[in-house]
């Protein structure tokens, strides 16, 4: 499951939750299955030729997974590797000042275009599916020493490792991640206007949909796993997922360490918050 990048003022998006709100008096089913439709679909943002060209220096590989051609990039060498998975209608491109910084220091930095996203196949993606991807890759290269999510790349990583058996890492970083499936509805159902009606039949849908049901989303599920050195990065204007995510999953992971940012927003794009991720991969602070 995903939320899309819309802007409220977006009049085709507002136009369509009007149908939709219309769509669920009439037939709610189907206005259930149609807005869980629109829910799991990114808009895919272009690729410019700056990242393209990082994205070419690394190492490339092409993995099947359920039909779907994944695009998974390897940069430096070393003993250790580390894996990075961004979020919704990101690619792997963001990566780069993390790449650079890690130059040297013994690390092969791992990364994959999800689902739907930079150059991968496909045009869905759900947090489930996602999850699956992550086993998959973390089992192929046989572990991973770290682990570094930004936003439901963070979010799908702490769901992965709370329905399947996935290698030990030694050290997770969270970058503005959402740790309820309650945000990502309400940023959706906000950018189209849907009524709390329209809400429900896309929830029902998503119960039926999701294998094992929306309780394995919950922050208690989610967090069961977490006993490792961790370190929780988000801003405490994030226009998308307010900071007290961020607080609620620092309440129940006490091996991490909470860093609040001002005005870094939700990209949270700044050479401070590299030095802190790369700081703490490399070990150098707790």
């Amino acid at each position: 499951m995903a939320y899309r990048n819309f802007m409220p003022g977006d009049m085709f998006y507002r136009l369509f939750g009007f149908f939709l709100n219309g769509l669920a008096r009439l037939a709610p089913k189907q206005a259930g299955k149609l807005a869980f439709y629109l829910f799991c679909r990114p808009k895919r943002r272009g690729i410019n030729g700056e990242e393209r060209a990082f994205l070419k220096a690394g190492s490339f590989k092409k993995m099947d997974v359920n039909g779907q051609v994944i695009h998974l990039y390897g940069w430096g060498s070393g003993p250790k590797k580390v894996l990075f998975l961004h979020g919704w209608q990101s690619n792997s491109a963001r990566w780069q000042p993390y790449v650079d910084a890690l130059e040297g220091s013994g690390f092969r930095v791992l990364a994959y275009d999800a689902p739907g996203h930079g150059l991968s196949g496909g045009n869905r993606f759900t947090i489930p599916e996602n999850a699956e991807l992550i086993q998959r890759i973390t089992n192929a290269v046989g572990g991973v020493d770290a682990v570094v999510g930004h936003s439901l790349g963070g979010y799908s990583y702490l769901y992965a490792r709370s329905i399947h058996a996935l290698p030990a890492v030694k050290r997770l970083v969270i970058l503005a991640s959402p740790v309820t499936i309650g945000a990502l509805v309400e940023v959706f159902s906000k950018a189209l206007g849907l009524y709390p009606k329209t809400v429900a039949c896309m929830m029902e849908e998503m119960e039926v949909r999701t294998p094992g049901g929306l309780q394995l989303f919950g922050l208690s599920k989610l967090a069961g796993t977490l006993c490792l050195p961790g370190l929780i990065i988000h801003d405490q204007q994030d226009e998308r997922i307010p900071f007290c995510h961020a607080e609620q999953l620092a309440a129940v992971y006490p091996e991490a360490k909470l860093i609040a940012t001002r005005g870094l927003g939700h990209r949270l794009r700044s050479d401070e918050v590299v030095q802190l991720v790369v700081g703490f991969v490399n070990g150098r602070c707790e």
